[in-house]
């Protein structure tokens, strides 16, 4: 699961491995944010899909998404790049 402090992304070490809390498994270094976070209705308009198909597309794995808590988000390169892969 991740959580997010400012613009970096940050996961919590598992339980019985050492504590680093930035993913630094990639060789670019911490990955940061290249926008605002944005909602599944804001996410709909880009897409101009009706909101629905969104959280349908998510839960069955169709649509990238970022988990914050409960909420799916996403940014704007994410949806750019997924549709360019389609």
């Amino acid at each position: 699961m991740q959580t997010y402090r400012d613009t970096e992304i940050v996961t919590p070490p598992m339980r019985g491995t050492p504590s680093s809390p930035l993913i630094e498994d990639r060789p670019s270094g911490p990955r940061r944010l290249d926008g605002p976070l944005l909602r599944p209705e804001q996410a709909a308009e880009l897409l101009a899909v009706k909101p629905s198909w969104v959280y349908d597309a998510v839960r069955t794995g169709r649509l990238p998404c970022l988990r914050v808590g409960r909420h799916i988000r996403f940014t704007q390169t994410m949806l750019e790049n997924w549709l360019t892969d389609q």
